[in-house]
């Protein structure tokens, strides 16, 4: 080869390197701002979903905003709960949960032979104000959380992520990092004499939530608190999930 024509190559070839250096080390430095956390891909309500090729801020069920980490520690200190997590009560034995219910007895039975029809259970606790157990099933690239009537054994419902209930016994949000998209996938339900209907659920494009499950929570002062970061600053340099974290609150309207 020519030793122009070799250098000029390795200089085509550094400059590639170098610009996907600094698009990397950008996107993880990218942060949220308030106009970011609105725009939603699609919205599902009523039974009836519109996507949106431009950006579509969502106002109608919720305000959304920004906050510093330090209101947010204050606000975790208040944090409600309605799960008991008496995990020892229902355990796995030989790869099945068994759950007695007032009309049935209903079985969780692990399925490891082949990967892609995988299933595997884990029991989380009770939810007294819903009458139901809450039951954790892993399956192929991806989970659920099931609502398991206390009387019935059947399922109520199942969340595409944790239903965090909140303060007032009167909603739930559903809130998942999905790493296909790149995106927080979120579902929205009100509860009404112990009767569960879901309002709406949508895909905000430019952020995730992130953190572990008790990082997200409902305070006192009726706001859902979780940390979050921009969708392009996800995943740090190494592969791990970046730990900057920013956070924010929504507000039912």
């Amino acid at each position: 080869m020519n030793q122009k024509v070799y250098i000029l190559i390795l200089v085509l070839l550094l400059g590639h390197y170098l610009v996907a250096q600094n698009d990397s080390i950008h996107a993880n430095k990218k942060v949220l701002v308030q106009s970011d956390l609105n725009i939603i891909t699609y919205l599902t309500e009523n039974d009836s979903t519109t996507y949106y090729n431009e950006d579509e801020s969502l106002t109608k069920f919720f305000s959304i905003e920004l906050i510093n980490q330090k209101l947010y520690n204050i606000k975790k200190k208040k944090a409600v709960s309605f799960l008991i997590a008496d995990t020892l009560v229902h355990k796995k034995k030989n790869g099945i949960i068994t759950i007695p219910c007032q009309k049935k007895t209903v079985k969780f039975v692990d399925k490891l032979e082949a990967e892609e029809d995988i299933q595997l259970y884990y029991y989380i606790g009770k939810i007294n104000i819903l009458n139901s157990f809450l039951v954790l099933g892993t399956y192929w690239e991806e989970y659920d959380y099931k609502l398991i009537d206390k009387i019935t054994g059947e399922v109520k419902l199942s969340f595409l992520d944790y239903p965090f209930i909140s303060g007032d016994k009167k909603n739930i949000i559903c809130i998942h990092a999905n790493p296909y998209e790149s995106t927080a996938d979120l579902e929205f339900y009100t509860i009404d004499k112990n009767k569960i209907k879901r309002i709406m659920s949508a895909c905000f494009k430019n952020w995730m939530p992130a953190g572990e499950k008790n990082d997200t929570f409902w305070s006192s002062d009726g706001y859902l608190y979780l940390p979050v970061l921009h969708n392009k600053a996800y995943w740090s340099q190494d592969g791990d999930l970046n730990k900057n974290f920013q956070y924010v609150r929504i507000k039912i309207k």
